[in-house]
């Protein structure tokens, strides 16, 4: 079953609104050929601070008072997924250079993509396949997530979601029926030491890549 890919995000989570209070001017400088927007958030402890949201061709990149997120949208659905690792990195070195001594308590990779689904096809594929057709009949509809805990640098999450959905060919502008494909591989929120720094994160987001890649592996063979 083919998954066509969307984009990949990599996120580090944590406790950062001092260093967007702080370092607002200077995040604004190191992204200064990218296009800015920007909202006012009131923090619990009455404070406010501004996210930053920057967008440059298929870039996104936002800063958030409890999280850092860099979103590659992939250019068509055969890019490989590594570009989209490659570009991550590349960003976090240079963000790392800068200001080298933020910390994050978790880091995620969330990758999102489609399988097409005309006719329902690929619902009755899956249900087929996952013995369900057998138990209850045809399907026209189906939501689907499991999280497959795993062990990697540490414990973390790996949740497979599936859901209906439509997806539009900018070409021709036809809107196709879809399942939406989203795979969000995380270490736990137990966990509140702040222990990720961009510094490391070809070591630190390696695993959680392969795990993901691997997830889209077994969900084409079905």
């Amino acid at each position: 079953m083919e998954v066509l890919r969307i984009r990949e995000a990599y996120s580090y989570i944590g406790p950062l609104a001092d260093f967007l209070i702080e370092q607002e001017q200077r995040i604004k400088n190191l992204l200064i050929d990218y296009e800015i927007q920007s909202k006012v958030e009131n923090l619990p402890d009455g404070r406010e601070v501004k996210s930053l949201l920057f967008t440059k061709q298929n870039v996104t990149v936002r800063f958030l008072p409890d999280r850092i997120d860099y979103t590659y949208n992939l250019p068509n659905p055969t890019t490989p997924s590594l570009d989209a690792f490659t570009a991550a990195k590349q960003f976090f070195k240079l963000f790392s250079e800068i200001f080298y001594d933020v910390k994050a308590q978790r880091i995620a990779i969330v990758s999102q993509g489609f399988i097409k689904n005309d006719n329902n096809q690929a619902i009755q594929d899956l249900t087929s396949k996952m013995g369900l057709v057998r138990a209850f009949g045809l399907s026209n509809e189906l939501k689907f997530k499991i999280n497959n805990p795993k062990s990697l640098f540490e414990p973390v999450n790996s949740v497979l979601n599936l859901d209906m959905g439509e997806a539009k060919n900018n070409k021709t502008q036809e809107v196709l029926k879809v399942l939406l494909v989203s795979i969000d591989v995380n270490t736990l929120a137990e966990n509140r030491e702040l222990r990720f720094n961009p510094t490391n994160f070809d070591s630190d987001f390696s695993e959680l890549f392969e795990e993901s890649e691997g997830k889209f592996r077994d969900l084409a063979r079905f």
